[in-house]
């Protein structure tokens, strides 16, 4: 019988470098994902790339700005990591064929997005960063013949044997689950957003790898923060929400109120380029008072530098060049996840986790625009280069534990109601402000609405868990800082003026 292969779950960025990585330091991989390879809150990112290769700019830099978005929370050590590291992280994509946006003159171009001090985004078609990204790592990752890929495969459990994780429970699509035996399990498996009523990541983000994670014994850290995107398109029964992206306010996009009054500069001086958290309340008070429409008629060459957002407003019947954009915050990253420390190791054995379903440290109370491609390439490189080091000198995980086989039912079909008040809970009351009532009051529901939901339905049950879990996190935390807002709790800033 062969040897257990390391098995990566989640084919975003994180997942598909860490595949990668492994491949080419001659070790065969086994690579799950829920659908396809191009179905990721990374194929969906607009924004780009953070890194300090612009002339100005330093890795220093970067870092500062990223450290001053973070609300005091960042890990300094994770962030000179990311931001020194990333160069080359970019120079190897590069290599491996990516293509980047360039200017004139043949060299790269860099935008700027908001709480940025230096413009260090750097693009493909404009607005198609993720998309042209996942699509050139798909085509190396296929290439490789050390990975083997298994599409339409959900992960359901992590088995263990003496308090190590030795596989993956998994259950193709229209067929019978199983077990398969790894080396070490990678959970690249993304964010959290379908847990909240509007969001701009896709329906694979359910949130699988903090509940399998939370389930088997790995620490979860910081997970009451959670991003709003200030920009996401307002439209009645559109869910994921259409995003437009920060960097089309970098390039002159401003925000304005039902008076046509821009708004975004009375929340903070540095206007629509404030911190996203800053940004997202602004949007959400003035659309709560009649409406936040963004206006990007100035931009110049909005339909060259944004074709993807340009094409998705003309197919909602906006014309960004004549038209107001209707505009409501979104859920849209979460900062905090499963704890690792700075190779990707989880504090469960034999458990790795890399991309947004880890917590890294880099982004504490709020993450910096467009740093989060960045952080899937170098911390999945960072733990592609450490498990490689790790199997070539331990020994075999141990036996998978028997299970029964889980055979897929309807029984999470018929909880779709439970679900959607989950959805209208954790946006009402757990969402971009934050109360001891309100938390209470999502705690009390999400026991009902688990008690509710039939046994079976393990797929509703693991999104009610980590709802619940975020909702105690935000309890706990009895301050506002960052993405983490308390009313009954107000920022420093503010009880000072209130003295």
């Amino acid at each position: 019988m062969p040897s257990p292969r390391p098995i990566i779950v989640g084919t975003g960025i994180a997942g598909l470098w860490t595949a990668w990585r492994l491949a080419s330091e001659g070790l065969p991989v086994v690579l799950v994902t829920k659908e396809t390879l191009a179905d990721s809150a990374s194929s969906w990112a607009q924004g780009g790339i953070a890194v300090a290769l612009g002339p100005g700019d330093s890795p220093g830099q970067h870092a500062a700005d990223t450290l001053a978005a973070s609300d005091g929370l960042a890990d300094p050590e994770a962030v000179r990591i990311l931001t020194s590291e990333g160069p080359d992280r970019v120079y190897e994509l590069l290599a491996l064929g990516a293509i980047f946006d360039r200017g004139p003159d043949g060299k790269l171009g860099f935008g700027l997005e908001a709480a940025h001090t230096r413009a260090r985004i750097i693009h493909s078609g404009g607005d198609q960063t993720g998309a042209a990204l996942i699509g050139c790592l798909a085509q190396v990752v296929r290439c490789l013949p050390q990975i083997e890929i298994m599409e339409h495969t959900e992960m359901t459990g992590l088995p263990t044997h003496k308090k190590s994780v030795v596989g993956v429970s998994i259950l193709p699509r229209g067929g019978v689950g199983a077990s398969l035996p790894a080396s070490a399990v990678v959970l690249a498996t993304g964010g959290v957003g379908q847990l909240y009523a509007v969001t701009t990541n896709p329906r694979v983000a359910t949130a699988d790898g903090w509940a399998l994670a939370h389930h088997t014994g790995a620490k979860l850290r910081d997970i009451e923060f959670l991003q709003f995107h200030p920009t996401a398109l307002k439209l009645p029964g559109v869910n994921p929400a259409p995003l437009i992206s920060e960097a089309v306010r970098g390039a002159g996009a401003v925000l304005l109120d039902k008076s046509g009054t821009r708004f975004a500069l009375e929340a903070d001086s540095r206007g629509e380029l404030a911190p996203r958290d800053v940004v997202a309340r602004a949007v959400a008070a003035a659309d709560a008072s009649g409406g936040a429409w963004l206006d990007a008629r100035a931009v110049e060459d909005l339909g060259a530098r944004f074709p993807g957002i340009t094409a998705m407003l003309l197919r909602y019947g906006l014309d960004p060049e004549r038209d107001l954009l209707p505009v409501a915050p979104a859920l849209h990253y979460a900062m905090g996840g499963i704890q690792t420390d700075l190779e990707g190791r989880t504090t469960k054995p034999g458990l790795w986790a890399v991309g947004e379903v880890a917590r890294t440290g880099v982004h504490g109370a709020n993450r910096l625009a467009s740093n989060s491609l960045l952080e899937g390439l170098v911390f999945a490189d960072r733990a592609g280069r450490a498990l490689a080091t790790t199997l070539r000198s331990s020994t075999s995980a141990g036996p998978i534990p028997e299970t029964t086989a889980m055979r897929d039912s309807d029984a999470d079909g018929e909880c779709d109601p439970i679900r959607d008040e989950m959805r209208r809970l954790m946006t009402a009351d757990v969402g971009l402000q934050r109360s001891e009532s309100s938390l209470l009051h999502a705690e009390r529901e999400l026991e009902r609405l688990a008690e509710a939901a039939a046994p079976a339905a393990w797929r509703t049950h693991n999104q009610l868990l980590v709802a619940g879990l975020i909702t105690k996190a935000a309890r706990r935390r009895r301050e506002s800082r960052g993405g983490h807002r308390r009313t009954d709790y107000p920022p420093a800033s503010v009880r000072r003026e209130v003295v």
